[in-house]
C-alpha cells in the first residue's frame, strides 16, 4: 500500500507548461542532490525560450566578462577602433540580436538527432529554420541505447555558434572526457555524432547548388568549470545554456577587452567568445549551481501556484 501511495504521489501533475508536463517525480529532483531528468531540462529550455531571457538577456545572471588573471588578457588592436565609423561600416554592422536568434532544443530532440543520419536530421530540423539562427543549443545525454530514451549517466551541452561556425562542447566532468585508454568518452562521442548529424542542416553544407558552406568544427571548451559531485552535470548544462544566451544577446562588444585576436587559427569572433568562456571560472561555482537549482524550483512552484489559482 505504501509503495502504491508513493507511486501515485510521484505521478501527480505539478505543472503543464506549453510542451512540457512536469510531475512530482520530476520536480522533486530539484529538491535534493539528484541527477536531473529530461523533463526538468526540457522545462528550463522552454522557459528560457519563452520568458526567462526577458527579450534582452535580463533573465540571465552571468556577469559581463573581465580580463581573467593568468589568461594573458590584453586588448588587441581591433578592440580600440575609433568611435566614429563611416557609412559603409555602419551598413556592415550586424542587426540587434534577439531571443528569436536563439534555438534551444530539448533532450528528446537531441537524442533523436544523435541517432539520425544527416538527411533525416535536416528533415526533422527544417520546420525550426535552424539555418537562420545565430545560436543553436543542444542538451546532450551520453545514452548510447537508441531504444532506451531514459538511459545515460551524464549531461553535457553542445552549442552551435554561427559567427565562428563552431560547435562548442561544454562538459563539467573531466572524467568523462576520455576513458582509461585515452579514447573519447561517451559524452564526447555523443556530441561528435550530434555535430556530424546536424552540421549540414545548420550550414547548408553539401546540400545545394553552388559552393557548399564549410562544415562546423567541434571545439572542446577546456576552461569549462568542473562539477564537484556526481549529480550536478545537468545543472551545469542549464547554467551554461542560460549564460551563452546572455552572451549572444549582449553582443560581442562585451568581450573585446581581453580577447587575443586572430592568432593560431582562431578568428576574432571566436576569440571574443572565448573571453566569456574563460570568465566562467570566476562565477560558475558550486554555490552558483545550488542557487540556480533553488531558483528553478521556485519558478516551477510559482507557476504551479498561479495555474491552480486560475483554474
Amino acid at each position: 500500500m505504501r509503495k502504491t501511495q508513493r507511486k501515485r504521489i510521484a505521478e501527480v501533475k505539478v505543472l503543464d507548461y506549453h510542451d512540457v508536463l512536469l510531475r512530482e517525480q520530476d520536480v522533486s529532483l530539484l529538491e535534493g542532490p539528484h541527477w536531473l531528468n529530461d523533463q526538468v531540462v526540457a522545462f528550463y529550455f522552454e522557459y528560457l525560450s519563452r520568458e526567462g531571457l526577458g527579450g534582452d538577456g535580463r533573465g540571465c545572471v552571468a556577469p559581463t566578462p573581465e580580463p581573467t588573471p593568468g589568461c594573458d588578457a590584453k586588448s588587441p588592436s581591433w578592440a580600440s577602433a575609433p568611435a566614429t565609423t563611416s557609412l559603409q561600416q555602419q551598413k556592415q554592422q550586424p542587426q540587434q540580436r534577439t531571443v528569436g536568434d536563439v534555438l534551444l532544443l530539448p533532450p528528446a530532440t537531441s537524442f533523436l538527432l544523435i541517432h539520425s543520419p544527416p538527411e533525416m536530421a535536416a528533415e526533422l530540423l527544417a520546420p525550426l529554420k535552424p539555418d537562420r539562427k545565430g545560436l543553436v543549443i543542444f542538451a546532450v545525454n551520453d545514452n548510447p541505447e537508441v531504444d532506451l530514451a531514459a538511459g545515460g549517466s551524464h549531461w553535457t551541452l553542445l552549442v552551435y555558434h554561427r559567427p565562428s561556425n563552431t560547435f562548442r562542447h561544454y562538459d563539467s566532468s573531466p572524467s568523462h572526457q576520455t576513458d582509461g585508454n585515452g579514447r573519447s568518452s561517451g559524452s564526447t562521442q555523443a556530441a561528435r555524432r550530434l555535430a556530424d548529424a546536424v552540421g549540414p542542416a545548420l550550414t547548408g553544407a553539401g546540400g545545394g547548388a553552388g559552393a557548399a558552406a564549410a562544415l562546423p568544427s567541434l571545439v572542446e571548451v577546456r576552461c569549462m568549470p568542473r562539477q564537484t559531485n556526481c549529480y550536478d552535470c545537468g545543472m551545469y548544462v542549464l547554467a551554461v545554456a542560460r549564460a551563452v544566451c546572455q552572451w549572444w544577446l549582449r553582443g560581442p562588444e562585451v568581450a573585446r577587452e581581453g580577447a587575443e585576436g586572430s592568432t593560431g587559427g582562431v578568428t576574432k569572433v571566436e576569440a571574443e567568445w572565448e573571453v566569456q568562456e574563460r570568465a566562467m571560472r570566476a562565477w560558475l561555482t558550486p554555490a552558483h549551481v545550488d542557487g540556480l537549482r533553488f531558483e528553478i524550483l521556485e519558478i516551477i512552484r510559482a507557476k504551479a501556484g498561479a495555474a491552480s489559482v486560475g483554474a
